[in-house]
């Protein structure tokens, strides 16, 4: 805000000026290989005594025999190990004021632990424990289980869930393992053996990386090499198989789901992967189309035609392959008009691109967003994570920065023009189709 001079006040009817973004550098970590072979990286830029301790180990849902596998292994890692009972570990974090998170991702397996550095040295041996040698309880085992059997089932009468699954086959491929989806029998079919199969596979010290971050003392990070480094390994690591995407032919998918206030619209078109010199550019340019709040399809559909409440576009990339992607919930009667409207928002994008205020927008909304990868150490180490997790190239923050300032009309327009054609949507529909 803008500051009247003499008396101190701001003055809230002025607007601050608005600036472009700075050029930031994406910090770098650390690296070390412990005795065992292990790597470790480190980022220790923090003021306050915390830290942030992430293992990472390849192999996720693709992996597994279904997702389920790798979801339940995550979450059941907590529940009980080798020395600690579920109750202990719980207890144990809490009264340290540590926290822990598990998440399965599409080729990974990540356990994370956010703790004090005073109490760092109480909960580290826990952690250890809990990640290489869970116990996987029945009782506990059943319990969970159960939980994501009726997760699932609640899902199904979620029209954004069931058009997400049909149109993840459409793009992925019908057999395609990050397309399938488990039903509710087939997780309560499921047993601890299942669990504990996946885990001695993937999730073990020779497959994992780990990340260190926060204000590392000396003392942390000798604790944390000495913790996994003098882990015994037990083989070989695993590498990632990628399946490439096998997309069906474009067409449109109608599931009718009676009842439904709403349809879950989502369109996909096949992409080019990170590694090929446009991916940037066309990341841009769907950023142009639908990436943020000032997009042109939040500008048509939503602002000027009322068609949605919000509408996302985004290009998607795995180590497999990469999606294009449009997204949103619209009234029964305007399925075919939002249709419409985002075909027609394509093609004027290859024809008619971003100039001008609407240029200066596009790149000060990417610059920012990109800038706050750098605003704590925390967020930067996930960043680092997400490259690993992605398949991102080392230098792709770098060559990010470059191509938003360097973006001109006239490449929006070429990249709209070889990936934005509409006759190659896969479309998928969800919701009242007597309505439609």
């Amino acid at each position: 805000m803008t500051e009247i001079k003499g008396n101190n006040r701001i003055d809230r009817n002025i607007p601050p000026p608005v600036v472009d973004t700075p050029v930031v550098q994406l910090p770098t970590l650390r690296k070390h290989t412990l005795p065992n072979g292990i790597t470790m990286l480190v980022y220790d830029r923090c003021n306050e005594p915390v830290n942030y301790l992430s293992v990472v180990s390849r192999g996720g849902q693709a992996e597994a025999q279904s997702a389920a596998v790798a979801v339940l292994t995550s979450v059941m890692q907590r529940e009980g190990s080798q020395l600690h009972s579920g109750e202990d570990i719980a207890a144990t974090m809490d009264f340290n004021g540590s926290w822990l998170r598990g998440v399965s991702h599409s080729h990974h397996m990540q356990q994370s632990m956010y703790s004090l550095n005073t109490r760092f040295h109480k909960v580290l041996p826990v952690f250890a424990d809990l990640l290489f040698h869970p116990a996987f309880p029945q009782s506990v085992m059943e319990v969970r289980r159960e939980a994501l059997a009726k997760n699932l089932e609640v899902s199904a009468e979620d029209v954004s869930y069931v058009a997400k699954c049909h149109a993840d086959k459409m793009i992925m491929g019908h057999n395609h393992p990050l397309a399938n989806v488990d039903t509710p029998q087939q997780v309560r079919n499921l047993s601890v053996g299942d669990l504990t199969g996946f885990h001695s596979r993937y999730c073990t010290p020779e497959n994992s990386v780990i990340y260190l971050c926060g204000h590392i003392t000396p003392q942390i990070e000798e604790l944390v090499a000495e913790t996994f480094g003098s882990q015994p390994l037990s083989g070989t690591g695993v590498q990632i198989q990628p399946a490439p995407f096998s997309p069906m032919a474009a067409d449109t998918s109608i599931t009718h789901h009676p009842g439904a206030l709403q349809s879950a619209v989502i369109m996909n078109i096949p992409a080019i992967p990170r590694t090929h010199p446009h991916y940037i550019p066309l990341h841009i340019t769907v950023s142009a189309l639908g990436g943020y709040f000032g997009s042109r399809l939040m500008q048509s559909i939503r602002e000027e035609k009322g068609l949605t409440y919000g509408i996302d576009a985004s290009l998607v990339g795995y180590i497999d392959g990469a999606h294009i992607q449009i997204s949103a919930e619209t009234d029964n009667r305007h399925v075919y008009t939002l249709i419409d409207e985002v075909r027609n928002e394509m093609r004027r994008l290859a024809t008619d691109p971003c100039r001008g205020d609407e240029l200066t927008r596009l790149r000060r909304s990417l610059s920012s967003s990109l800038a706050s990868v750098t605003d704590s150490p925390f967020s930067t180490i996930d960043y680092h994570i997400t490259m690993l997790l992605s398949g991102i190239p080392c230098d792709y923050f770098r060559q990010r920065q470059q191509a938003i300032a360097s973006i001109t009309p006239d490449t929006i327009a070429e990249m709209a023009s070889l990936y934005l054609n509409p006759d190659n949507l896969r479309i998928a529909v969800v919701g009242d189709s007597s309505k439609m």
